[in-house]
């Protein structure tokens, strides 16, 4: 998922589900609409917990520390090979590497670490929660799939109070 940059506001919107299959559907709907051009997907984070288990959690966005050390470690240890040579490879990447896996751990790109832990208690055992950041987004188009996951409901929304209502009217939400 590439995020697009937009100054159109990013909402938090989380659907649980009673089958992981279902919010997996859901999230491949989200994708879909955002091919279409119907909205812009920043981030999603399933939150699934089983009985007697705590909630697992997998994020989509977030880099990870391994993940944001490898690149920056191959482009330190090319600045410090041009800079100081062969000694520069070595020390370049060692603390390009290093920065690259703080700065992983210290910036938080999506969905907050703060929601992330909302949605950990508020998972229900046997449930599936689908959070999705979005902007910029079709309302008819997202109405209309929204439609089709009858059954989910509304556990965490950034919305206004009308909108949140326009989302369980279509999910039948009570």
């Amino acid at each position: 998922m590439s995020p697009v940059a937009t100054t159109a506001p990013q909402r938090i919107v989380a659907l649980a589900f009673d089958s992981p299959l279902l919010a997996q559907q859901a999230m491949l709907a989200a994708l879909r609409l955002q091919e279409q051009g119907k909205l812009v997907l920043h981030d999603a984070v399933f939150v699934s917990r089983s009985e007697n288990t705590p909630a697992e959690v997998i994020e989509t966005m977030d880099p990870t520390p391994v993940a944001a050390a490898v690149p920056s470690s191959l482009f330190g240890a090319l600045i410090g090979t041009l800079v100081a040579g062969p000694l520069g490879f070595l020390i370049g990447g060692v603390l390009a590497g290093g920065t690259g896996a703080l700065v992983a751990k210290l910036i938080d790109t999506g969905i907050s670490d703060d929601v992330i832990q909302q949605l950990r208690e508020l998972t229900s055992p046997g449930q599936t929660v689908l959070a999705l950041l979005v902007s910029n987004w079709s309302a008819a188009a997202v109405i209309e799939e929204l439609q089709r996951f009858v059954g989910a409901h509304v556990v965490y929304a950034e919305l206004p109070a009308s909108a949140i209502e326009v989302v369980r009217h279509a999910l039948h939400d009570a």
